[in-house]
């Protein structure tokens, strides 16, 4: 089984790793793939001690552990480990089962053929926020946007697969899908105007980033992730319920079961880690249409997605 979630952050975002649900469901032998901003290699001198532990921990799991570089790695370093073939496309060897996914590769996967680009433009450092001199070289770096080599080449690897593919998996999405998720506060740039031109000319089934801390399904079979773990080919809204993790926000209208019948409704009120007897989920207290009634913790589970009503 291959498995997907959205940024990890060097440990800031790694809980979702952690959770019981997950660690049972996963096998020996079973994929994770991280959307960018894995960040467990990030200091820009050597190793420290707590990224030895992290990817010591990761290679330690039952699962191999994949991931698409963000806009929050340390470049210099990532691009000095080894490098290979693997399944298709080309990687950098991190730990035995820690692998680095590289950029324009179609790789095949349980029989799965999954096309990576990583990379993103930083908006909280660097030349977004005029700070370039002060960070360059230690926590920002020119390379998070991939060079025009790296973009011709995943143009090529498309071509040799006829543009046909199962899995897209990035760290930023299109210009039109930054839009809806951000609106104008993310410039569009090189990267997000080039996936913009994939989503129109190449064949996929899914396609998954992270980089915008949200979990959300968008238009045209794309999935933004960031605290949810899916399985690949699943929806944000179809997948397991993560304790301290709601998929909803606060003025959604969502639809959900409730004693048997079926409600719209505009959620009011969000319990993260759960309520009363409920802990193994998010709940909401969800005011129906006619606003005089409030449904109080409605399970996530119970919920069957947004209401454009």
């Amino acid at each position: 089984m291959i498995y997907l979630t959205g940024d990890t952050h060097g440990g800031i975002d790694v809980r979702k790793l952690l959770d019981k649900k997950f660690l049972k469901r996963v096998k020996e032998g079973d994929y994770l793939i991280i959307c960018g901003d894995f960040g467990f290699i990030w200091d820009y001198k050597k190793e420290k001690r707590k990224e030895k532990e992290w990817l010591d921990f990761f290679n330690n799991q039952k699962y191999t552990t994949l991931f698409v570089d963000g806009n929050h790695e340390c470049f210099p370093r990532l691009m000095q480990y080894p490098q290979k073939q693997w399944n298709g496309g080309k990687i950098h060897v991190i730990r035995e089962k820690v692998f680095h996914l590289m950029r324009g590769q179609v790789f095949e996967i349980e029989g799965q053929k999954i096309f990576t680009m990583g990379g993103a433009s930083s908006h909280d450092r660097g030349p977004a926020v005029g700070n370039e001199k002060k960070v360059i070289g230690k926590s920002w770096w020119p390379e998070e946007i991939p060079s025009q080599d790296e973009l011709n080449e995943g143009i090529k690897n498309l071509k040799r697969n006829e543009n046909k593919v199962d899995y897209i998996i990035t760290h930023c999405l299109s210009s039109s899908d930054q839009y809806e998720l951000k609106g104008d506060s993310f410039k569009t740039d090189i990267l997000t105007e080039y996936f913009e031109t994939l989503k129109h000319s190449i064949s996929y089934l899914h396609w998954y980033g992270g980089h915008y801390h949200t979990n959300t399904d968008l238009s045209g079979n794309v999935s933004e992730l960031y605290n949810r773990i899916l399985e690949i080919g699943e929806t944000v809204a179809a997948s397991q319920p993560i304790p301290g993790t709601p998929i909803y926000q606060k003025g959604d209208r969502v639809c959900f079961h409730n004693q048997g019948n079926c409600y719209c409704g505009t959620i009011v009120g969000i319990y993260p880690w759960g309520k009363s007897d409920v802990k193994d989920q998010a709940v909401y207290d969800i005011s129906l249409d006619d606003q005089q009634t409030i449904i109080h913790y409605v399970k996530e589970e119970d919920t069957f997605g947004y209401s454009c009503v």
